[in-house]
């Protein structure tokens, strides 16, 4: 076997949704599934934004001598923005309508729908919806 035989890295990955309670898969008006295109921890995107992430929480450290003081709060807003700014795209009804996919309205969604939020957040820890097959 050969590694380089099992699969490439890719930049993004469509997310299924389902419903939360009976687990079939959400479906629009016109019968396409509900997906929601998101960034992968092996993008480019991806990678930048946690740097980011991970440089604040560093330069707030050096500040304090070195002491990182984190609430929980805090880490849960971190992970919040990092699924939010890595969505690429949807295509969902919300409210009878199809939302045009901007930050402000995929963190709306994340908040308001945790389920969803869930469901694309458990796709960025599977491996192989980042990998070409």
């Amino acid at each position: 076997m050969d590694l380089m035989n099992i699969g490439t890295t890719k930049e993004t990955t469509d997310v299924t949704l389902y419903n939360p309670v009976n687990s079939e898969i959400l479906t629009n008006e016109d019968g396409s599934e509900m997906t929601i295109t998101v960034h992968g921890p092996y993008s480019k995107k991806y990678k930048t934004i946690s740097h980011a992430q991970q440089n604040r929480r560093l330069m707030k450290a050096q500040r304090t001598g070195g002491k990182l003081n984190l609430t929980a709060e805090e880490i849960e807003a971190s992970g919040l923005d990092l699924l939010v700014k890595c969505v690429d795209g949807w295509s969902i009804t919300l409210g009878g309508e199809k939302p045009e996919c901007k930050e402000a309205k995929v963190r709306e969604v994340f908040e308001k729908l945790p389920w969803v939020r869930e469901q694309v957040d458990a796709a960025l820890g599977d491996a192989q919806a980042f990998l070409d097959k």
